[in-house]
């Protein structure tokens, strides 16, 4: 897990750890029939005791890089193995928070309640652990977005868009089969999703072989973590090239297209409901990873995007030749980032390249 990943995570922590406080506070006060600071000195270190070991495994395993093997089992054993890990640490937990906190000025944890805290324990870790769920299965940010109606009335934003395409996608279905070819997807979307972990950015949606990842401009204006991704994700393909070589004959290659500029964003549908990103901004990245093909280059930036970015050690700009794209009515700047020509071998890494333009 990178250092970025690894902050965003504490991050999450740091949000949500006072909320749960907060609660169970009001829960130590319920069995007290009373408010008291002994109980909120007992409910706090209770809550620590029983709740953080269970988030902290959740948050820094089962919801991370690490824990991909374990929730790639079937769901049922997934889900067995999961609930006797908790049932375990819920049993000796509260048995340690009661031995220390409920001592003779209270009774906060005694054997009366035992069950109660037990019951409560299981309702607010079901609770952080559906959030985390959902999180992943629609993106995160994506269900508060829905609950706070954020984007129910369509409103313009100032985005980042990095396209990711996998190139020579058809030979390749065409070579392994259409059901090798899903799996092989999974795996490098599940690279990418590494490569993305701590860079502020999140997976919009996948288009066939094609995964969009976007940035919120409003907070920062700075997108430099959107070509350290791509550096990453070189980095990861090129780390696991044997493996994909073993099962797949073939270790992926891919081309990407960064582009900012504001987005129309707004939610579309009533059977299946989403929040999607359109305009001039979207169509503009899909047109640059086009031009990948055309120009021989691997990852191009247009000027826009590159005047957000500071391109890390090693990695320079090169400026193309003005390109003009279906439906502009002028030639786009674009700037080739970190390498040379794109070669067929499929080779990871991003090597520097001539800087013979201003970024």
């Amino acid at each position: 897990m990178s250092r970025d990943a690894f902050v965003s995570r504490l991050r999450l922590m740091g949000v949500a750890l006072p909320a749960i406080f907060v609660v169970s506070v009001l829960f130590g006060a319920t069995l007290n029939a009373g408010f008291s600071w002994y109980v909120t000195y007992a409910s706090i270190g209770t809550a620590t005791v029983i709740g953080l070991p269970i988030f902290a495994f959740e948050v820094f395993y089962v919801n991370s890089p690490l824990g991909v093997g374990f929730r790639r089992w079937p769901f049922t054993r997934f889900v067995a193995v999961r609930f006797a890990l908790w049932c375990a640490w819920y049993f000796v937990a509260t048995q340690l928070a009661s031995h220390w906190f409920g001592g003779a000025e209270g009774e906060l944890l005694m054997d009366s309640d035992f069950w109660w805290t037990i019951l409560f324990s299981f309702a607010v870790g079901f609770s952080v652990v559906f959030g985390l769920t959902l999180n992943r299965l629609i993106g995160p940010g994506v269900f508060r977005n829905f609950l706070l109606g954020r984007y129910h009335t369509p409103r313009e934003e100032e985005r980042a868009l990095l396209f990711i395409d996998l190139a020579g996608s058809t030979a390749i279905a065409e070579r392994i089969g259409a059901t090798r070819f899903l799996e092989l997807m999974n795996e490098f979307v599940h690279d990418v999703g590494v490569a993305l972990e701590g860079s502020g950015g999140v997976i919009y949606q996948y288009v066939g072989d094609e995964a969009i990842i976007t940035w919120r401009l409003d907070g920062t204006g700075d997108i430099s973590g959107a070509v350290e991704v791509v550096v990453r994700l070189r980095d990861r393909v090129a780390t696991r090239g044997d493996d994909y070589r073993s099962r797949f004959g073939v270790v992926p290659s891919f081309r990407a297209a960064l582009h900012a500029g504001p987005v129309a964003v707004g939610e579309m549908g009533d059977s299946k409901l989403e929040i999607v990103l359109l305009g001039d901004t979207v169509n503009t990245t899909s047109r640059i990873e086009q031009s990948c093909r055309e120009l021989g280059r691997d990852f191009l930036a247009s000027a826009e995007a590159l005047a957000l970015i500071t391109l890390p050690p090693g990695v320079e700009s090169e400026e193309m030749p003005p390109v003009p794209l279906k439906g502009k009515s002028r030639p786009v700047r674009l700037f080739a980032i970190g390498g040379p020509p794109a070669q067929p071998s499929g080779r990871g890494g991003l090597q520097p390249a001539r800087s013979t333009g201003s970024s």
